[in-house]
This record gives C-alpha cells, sequence and structure tokens, in this order.
C-alpha cells in the first residue's frame, strides 16, 4: 500500500475546505468566493496526479476494473445514498427513483447530487492517462492531449451554447450525450491539465526537486509565506474576472499564473502547518465531504429554519447578509460546522460501508 505524505492530507483538507467553502455561495461574499474557484478543483486535481500511481504490472482491463471499484462505486452509493436522504428530507416533494437513476446514468445534476461529477471525471482522466503512460510514445501523446484540452477549453462558451440547444430533448441517447459532453468540456479537460501537472511534478526528477525544495523552505518561513500570498492576491485582484472551470479562465493567459500561485501558496501551508489530526482525518477522507457536503449544508439550514421558527433562533444559514464581515462570518461558519458533522458521517461510513467507498479493506485509504 502507498505510503501516505501528511503535507498532501493536509492540502487534500485545504482543498476541500475551499470546495465547501466556495459552495457556500448565497452566504459569502463574491470576491471569496472567487478566490475559492481560482484554485481549489486545481488544487485537486494537482493533488490526485501528484499521487498517481500508474499500475504497469496490470492489464488495461484490471486497471478499469479498479478504477471502477474506486470511482463509479462510490458514484452509485452516494448517488442512492443521497436519494434516501432526499426522500427523508424533501418530504413535500415526490422524488421517481427510475428518473432520478436515470439522471445519475447521464451525470445530471440534482439538488443535492451537484459534486458527484467528480467521480466520473477522475474516473476517465486516471484511466486515459494510465493507458497513456503505456505507449511507447507516450510524451508525444500527452502534450497532444494537453494541447487538445487548453483549445477545448478556449471555445468552451461556444460549445455550452451549442448544448443547450438540447435541453428539453426526451430522448435518452441525445440526453446522455449531452451529459457527458457537459461533464468532459466543462470538468474533464481542465481536469488533464491541471492532473498531468500534478503527476509530471512527480515523476520528473528536475520539477520533483523543485516542489520539495520550494514546500521545503523552512529558513525564513514566515516572509517566504507572506511572500507567496501576496504574489497570490495581487495576480487574483489584477484578473478579476475569470474561473477555471467556466471557460473564462483560459481567455486570458495570466489566469494559469493565478491558479499557479494559489496552488503553491497552499501546498506551503501544508507543508509548514503542524499535523493536526482533525485536518489529517478530513485529508484522509475527502471523497465523502465532497460528494456530501451540499447535502449537509441543507440539513443546516433547514435546523435553523426551524428553530428560528419556533424558538428564535438566530438567523445563521436562513438569508443571505448584508455586510461583508457578516457574510464571511457566516460562509466560514457553516463551512466549519459542516466539517465537523461530515467528521461523524465519515466515521459511519468508513465503519459499515467502506466496501462502497472504493476500498478493499476496512479502515483503508
Amino acid at each position: 500500500m502507498q505510503k501516505r505524505i501528511d503535507w498532501v492530507d493536509k492540502a487534500k483538507f485545504f482543498g476541500i475546505f475551499w470546495i465547501v467553502f466556495g459552495h457556500t455561495t448565497y452566504f459569502s461574499p463574491e470576491i471569496l468566493i472567487k478566490y475559492a474557484y481560482s484554485f481549489h478543483l486545481a488544487l485537486f486535481w494537482f493533488i490526485a496526479g501528484f499521487v498517481f500511481n500508474p499500475k504497469f504490472d496490470m492489464t488495461p482491463r484490471q486497471v478499469l476494473l479498479r478504477n471502477i471499484r474506486r470511482y463509479i462505486i462510490p458514484y452509485f452509493f452516494f448517488g442512492i445514498l443521497i436519494y434516501i436522504y432526499s426522500v427523508i428530507i424533501l418530504t413535500p416533494h415526490k422524488i421517481v427513483f427510475l428518473t432520478y437513476f436515470t439522471n445519475l446514468l447521464i451525470v445530471k445534476e440534482n439538488q443535492f447530487t451537484t459534486p458527484l461529477w467528480f467521480l466520473p471525471a477522475i474516473f476517465f482522466v486516471s484511466t486515459v492517462y494510465d493507458y497513456c503512460l503505456r505507449l511507447s510514445m507516450k510524451r508525444y501523446i500527452i502534450f497532444v492531449i494537453f494541447i487538445s484540452c487548453i483549445c477545448i477549453e478556449t471555445q468552451i462558451e461556444a460549445i455550452s451554447s451549442s448544448l443547450k440547444l438540447f435541453d428539453n430533448t426526451q430522448l435518452f441517447w441525445i440526453r446522455a450525450i449531452r451529459s457527458y459532453a457537459i461533464l468532459f468540456f466543462w470538468g474533464i479537460a481542465a481536469g488533464f491539465i491541471w492532473f498531468g501537472l500534478g503527476y509530471l511534478f512527480k515523476s520528473s526528477k528536475f520539477l520533483n526537486t523543485l516542489l520539495n525544495n520550494f514546500i521545503g523552505v523552512n529558513r525564513f518561513k514566515v516572509f517566504f509565506l507572506l511572500f507567496v500570498f501576496l504574489l497570490n492576491m495581487v495576480l487574483f485582484l489584477l484578473i478579476d474576472e475569470f474561473d477555471l472551470f467556466h471557460g473564462l479562465f483560459f481567455s486570458d493567459f495570466l489566469g494559469y499564473f493565478v491558479t499557479i500561485s494559489g496552488i503553491a501558496f497552499w501546498l506551503y501551508v501544508s507543508n509548514i502547518t503542524k499535523n493536526n489530526r482533525f485536518m489529517l482525518y478530513l485529508g484522509k477522507n475527502t471523497l465523502i465531504v465532497f460528494t456530501l457536503h451540499e447535502a449537509i449544508f441543507y440539513l443546516f439550514q433547514k435546523v435553523n429554519e426551524y428553530l428560528f421558527c419556533n424558538f428564535g433562533f438566530p438567523d445563521l444559514f436562513i438569508t443571505r447578509k448584508r455586510l461583508f464581515i457578516e457574510q464571511c462570518v457566516t460562509g466560514f461558519s457553516l463551512t466549519v460546522v459542516s466539517l465537523l458533522f461530515s467528521v461523524l458521517v465519515i466515521w459511519f461510513l468508513n465503519k459499515y460501508f467502506y466496501i462502497f467507498l472504493g476500498r478493499k479493506i476496512k479502515g483503508s485509504n
């Protein structure tokens, strides 16, 4: 079993923190939401590529089956889990299981299933990457895929507008093609680039040494941390209108530097932060937090609404706040409370349903 790296788990914690925070769009300040979106998914893809370990001793069929176990089985497990949750929570709205399951097959977003797209996306990326690395001309093939993904992303708005023509079609196969096309153009193409960069930094002796030297800087670490942070902030504020996974990112080449500076800053923060059991635990179990945090959000909103209406409890997670500081308090509070509650969910699923989490043995990650 591959040995876990503490700074990687801490980086995954910071990544999942900002992903969860980035989805508090109704409560948090817009500028912080934009900041989260400027790097959080790219950080996750980069880490996934960095820890990617191609299994050349396995046949392509074995790799495919392994990735189905690791990503597709959890995809449907969490999808069905969310369906049961929705039936209980959304009592006024009857949910037809056949329609819901059809939507799972074509990766169509529902109220709580939005984050699930990442599982089929990383299944596709990791499987294709493993196959590409087996080719004798692997460097050339991967370079072609890189350039193709960048070209696709530059035309994302036009492609998206074209796909909207099929929004109301009733034919299952057309709906499936549309949904998977959206998944590819909006998620996989960009993900392949950052996943590849992460793997490149690990597999290249020069880049791996460069990354290790960067995150290993401890002398004058406060000043170095401040420098990287200011660089990230300056680039982010100079290029305000871009979004890594919604097309605008690739309209300006400087967007790459914003995302890279964000990844660099949080990788360095992960390295200089002391080990913390809570951070490491969530970092090892980001899959569960990633897939269920939208449902957890809604639970706290409904609980807060019930307490507010019946007992005069303060309105924390119901209506949007006007003041910037109030939005910060609400957004970060919802994020922290959701992560704390996730610990209980993680423990329960790891104990009783580990086989559906892409693991062979109980307690493995």
